[in-house]
């Protein structure tokens, strides 16, 4: 703690006799920077120019009198938090509650026969202010220390979001080649089969443009796909309204051909057709990816003879509710609640990165409002998105 004896102490008083009376005895009992001014319009200028630490001031001054000075300074933002002690020679309650009311933090009667009144409360009063400073400073740093904390979460979590982007990028990747499988078999047969016909001398205007508008029909299809893969990547800077329902269906339908792929059925039981929120929907998009691949991934890896998800949506006035379950046997207890960290994962090293679930929970509940949570049935893990209307 700073020494009191340190401080910047102003004495104003329109009595130079006054002035020298206190001077003295702060300075005999070891005070060692005290400033004398005999009138409001000084201490003015000296405020300016110092740091006070402390004000001593005389209530009866002819111009600006103490009362008047004490409100300059407590309407002043530089010097609101300066200690005031009045000296008065009029110690009834009228005066005193003036000066109280007008900013003063303490009082000494006048005359002063003796040092013991003036030392207390100037020795509590800069105490006090000292305190009161060490307190400011610290409260100074601690929302210093608390923006960089959140500057560096911030960052983290813009980085985590961004890996988890790329993770979902490459299982997005997985899913379009599943979904480009069968249009371009389908396209492949078509070149064989003009080849041939073309050997056989059998193709004609008629086969052409068949056969053309055929391939340019699965073209179109892959070229949707493509379109509706890359909206799962589009940042949205703004909530939106979107209908739950459809979501999840253009989701569904950008993995059936991977969970088909897997032997894995997929059941959509809508409950309710009220599912409309204001959200980010490319964002809850890639929690439901997320969500639903961590489950194809489980049950691909059981190698079970009748794997399947199933998929509940169901609302009331206030909430829109979707489960996601799988017959994978659930998450194991001892680490069920660790779910939901950053890097924790269950896969095999170089299979998962441990950050889909964390950024899906930082979606739904930090962006989104709502709430991601995870329990066990008998037969295995039911996620549960909550989020409001």
């Amino acid at each position: 703690m700073r020494n009191i004896y340190k401080s910047k102490i102003l004495i104003v008083d329109d009595s130079q006799d006054n002035l020298d009376l206190i001077r003295d005895m702060l300075e005999d009992e070891g005070y060692e920077y005290i400033t004398c001014v005999l009138s409001a319009k000084e201490a003015y200028e000296k405020l300016k120019k110092d740091d006070i630490d402390l004000v001593i001031l005389d209530i009866m001054m002819p111009d600006i009198d103490g009362i008047e000075a004490c409100k300059y300074m407590r309407s002043h933002e530089l010097y609101k938090d300066i200690p005031i002690i009045i000296a008065t020679a009029k110690t009834d309650l009228e005066t005193l509650r003036n000066g109280f009311e007008a900013g003063a933090n303490d009082y000494i009667r006048k005359p002063i026969v003796n040092d013991i009144e003036l030392m207390s409360r100037v020795k509590n009063t800069l105490k006090f202010k000292i305190s009161m400073d060490s307190y400011k400073e610290l409260s100074k740093n601690l929302d210093k220390r608390v923006k960089e904390e959140l500057e560096k979460n911030r960052h983290k979590e813009q980085l985590l979001m961004q890996q988890s982007k790329m993770a979902s990028m490459g299982e997005m990747i997985g899913n379009i080649a599943h979904q480009w499988r069968q249009p371009l078999n389908a396209l492949a047969i078509l070149v064989q089969k003009i080849n041939l016909l073309y050997n056989r001398g059998e193709l004609d205007d008629k086969v052409i443009e068949k056969t053309t508008q055929k391939s340019l029909m699965l073209i179109d299809k892959m070229s949707e796909t493509i379109d509706d893969f890359m909206g799962f990547f589009r940042h949205d800077k703004v909530k939106s309204p979107f209908d739950v329902k459809d979501v999840i269906k253009e989701v569904l339908s950008l993995l059936d051909a991977s969970l088909e792929h897997n032997g894995i059925r997929c059941d959509f039981i809508i409950n309710s057709d009220n599912t409309i929120i204001e959200g980010y929907k490319g964002e809850f998009s890639q929690v439901l990816l997320n969500i639903i691949s961590n489950a194809k991934d489980i049950l691909r890896e059981k190698k079970l003879s009748s794997s399947k998800i199933e998929i509940k949506l169901s609302s009331d006035d206030k909430v829109v509710t979707i489960e996601i379950k799988d017959n994978g046997g659930g998450v194991p207890e001892e680490i069920i609640d660790r779910i939901f960290e950053p890097y924790f994962t269950t896969k095999e090293e170089g299979k998962g990165t441990g950050i889909g679930l964390y950024m899906s929970k930082i979606i739904i509940e930090k962006n989104m409002g709502g709430k991601l949570s995870i329990k066990n049935d008998n037969e295995g893990a039911i996620f549960k998105i909550e989020l409001k209307k």
